[in-house]
């Protein structure tokens, strides 16, 4: 039971709003830009509505087994139905002329595309973890942050390294991964999201 509550609270489609939380918290000039970050919570939201309801969907249509999508056969479609709407809404940032939006968010946003699209295409051979794959993507885009701007918060990365290794052992737990799938999730959104935010992939 405790590993279904800790897979639900640490979902992978709520990673991208603690994030943003996170940049925010961090990077002074972001704070100095309210309005922007009410318009990126607006857009994380529906980011994280809109895939979880198209998921539930399958499932009640019989096209996903359970909500989890543990046969690695039916992961394609819901993963690509997510990164479809991330692609759309990068769009959308890139191009509307309402809202200045700062390159960090759209780093963070093309960090998630890119590791969502890693693991799409990795997932047609090897069931990676997309849970952990989010959480290594929190991890790198905030120590991205981080180092971008040479403040180190090693008890909040500390933090993050301990829900990721107490997620990680109930995925395992629940026997929707084995130990390499969840090494490699972590380390895939980790690596991609650190590299968007310290390379400047967004703009």
């Amino acid at each position: 039971m405790w590993a279904k509550w800790i897979s639900a609270i640490l979902h992978p489609l709520l990673m991208p709003l603690v994030t943003l939380v996170l940049v925010f918290g961090m990077d002074p000039y972001l704070q100095s830009l309210p309005h922007v970050f009410v318009y990126m919570g607006v857009v994380v939201l529906v980011n994280t509505l809109a895939p979880a309801i198209s998921i539930f969907v399958l499932h009640r249509r019989g096209m996903l087994s359970d909500l989890d999508i543990r046969n690695r056969k039916e992961r394609s479609l819901p993963f690509f139905i997510v990164l479809a709407y991330f692609i759309m809404t990068y769009i959308l940032l890139v191009t509307s002329p309402a809202i200045f939006i700062p390159l960090i968010y759209l780093d963070m946003w093309m960090g998630l595309m890119a590791s969502i699209g890693l693991a799409l295409a990795i997932t047609s051979r090897f069931k990676i973890s997309m849970h952990m794959l989010g959480q290594g993507g929190t991890l790198g885009t905030i120590m991205g942050v981080q180092a971008l701007n040479i403040a180190p918060m090693w008890e909040v990365n500390a933090v993050f390294i301990f829900l990721a290794g107490l997620l990680g052992f109930a995925r395992i737990e629940m026997g929707v991964h084995r130990h390499i799938e969840v090494y490699t999730g972590y380390l895939l959104g980790f690596v991609v999201c650190f590299a968007s935010v310290c390379g400047g992939w967004g703009g």
